[in-house]
């Protein structure tokens, strides 16, 4: 029998600063876990290992200043609510610009419009797939901004919010896509932030195509009213999929010509077969779709161990251990969010509201 396990809700509201403060208050003991944790994972080998990160992360911080000021009030905030240093919390928050050889190609993301729904709902699922170290420093962030749409997300550790949805019906949900070309510019996590922002599912597109971008991820949004869109994104190019059959699925591996040629080498197999099952499950319930249907997908062992649901190998080194740390269900048109801690066959969703 699955069972519930209580992710932590943390409550933030205010100005950027302030609410990044609540943040790290809440889940303070997930950060400084998660920092002592990357910390001996990157100084295992070297012990200046960190340091050299934390300067080169600091090249991206006078962008991010530019362009996101807000951003930054709010990781400062995360840094001083959970009594830790700030050059840290940066440094996990431009994780995949300093260490651009990372690479666990695991997350899987399907969205469902109301034409392929039983109930004609807007539904959008995730699996975040990342280091299992991780699945402790899960939360959720119920979050009410003074000035832009209030949301509800998944975060873990001192990360910024960047998968849920809003108070207008603009969910996102993201994928690590490998590039060749990058800039120093602002950090990806850092503008996928603004996506949760975004009034209109034009205004969430202009967010994942910000110019000024270190690199890209695929970004699968999908609004109330039905429109889906997977933003395939390296740091100069990108390309806009539509979901115009009212369904949309995306895994590691950019599905654009354009974008392909840009990808870095390297095996995408379990990238390409997870998508693959998640079409094959999918089209078998078009016109019917419902969460139970996606609850199914995303507790999929097929093709295990390039799974959708994915499992850690114990025999491999902690550094290279992953799995789906977290699992999601928007319903879009409900507003609500249905959370399962990772791996999800093995817990149960529980449901969360705005």
């Amino acid at each position: 029998m699955k069972k519930p396990i209580e992710i932590p809700v943390i409550e933030v509201k205010g100005e950027a600063r302030e609410r990044g403060r609540q943040q790290g208050e809440g889940a303070r003991e997930q950060i400084r876990s998660m920092i002592n944790a990357y910390r001996f994972f990157c100084t295992e080998s070297d012990d200046n290992r960190w340091t050299k990160a934390s300067e080169m992360a600091n090249r991206y911080l006078p962008h991010a200043l530019s362009f996101f000021p807000d951003m930054i009030e709010e990781l400062k905030g995360i840094s001083e609510g959970a009594v830790v240093s700030f050059d840290d919390v940066w440094l996990l928050n431009c994780w995949e610009e300093v260490f651009s050889d990372f690479r666990i190609a695991s997350c899987s993301n399907l969205a469902v419009g109301s034409n392929q729904t039983g109930n004609n709902h807007v539904l959008l699922a995730h699996n975040e797939d990342w280091l299992s170290v991780d699945s402790n420093h899960i939360y959720i962030l119920r979050t009410q901004p003074l000035d832009s749409p209030a949301f509800i997300s998944v975060s873990y550790g001192a990360l910024l919010a960047n998968i849920g949805f809003n108070e207008h019906g603009i969910g996102v949900a993201i994928n690590s896509v490998y590039h060749q070309d990058f800039n120093i510019s602002v950090p990806r996590i850092v503008y996928s932030r603004a996506v949760l922002s975004a009034r209109t599912i034009d205004e969430a597109v202009n967010s994942c195509i910000f110019e000024n971008r270190s690199g890209g991820y695929n970004f699968t949004l999908a609004g109330a009213e039905g429109d889906l869109y997977c933003v395939e994104c390296s740091a100069a190019e990108y390309e806009l999929i539509s979901g115009d059959k009212g369904w949309i699925a995306h895994t590691n591996h950019y599905q654009s010509a354009n974008l392909q040629k840009l990808e870095k080498p390297g095996a995408y197999n379990g990238s390409h077969e997870r998508l693959k099952r998640i079409k094959n499950l999918l089209l078998q319930r078009l016109g019917k779709v419902n969460i139970e249907d996606l609850q199914l997908i995303l507790r999929d062992h097929e093709n295990w161990p390039d799974s959708i649901c994915s499992h850690d190998d114990q025999n491999e080194p902690v550094w290279e251990r992953s799995q789906t740390i977290v699992s999601i269900i928007v319903d879009l048109t409900d507003q609500k969010i249905m959370v399962a801690a990772g791996p999800p066959c093995v817990n149960e969703y529980v449901i969360h509201e705005i």
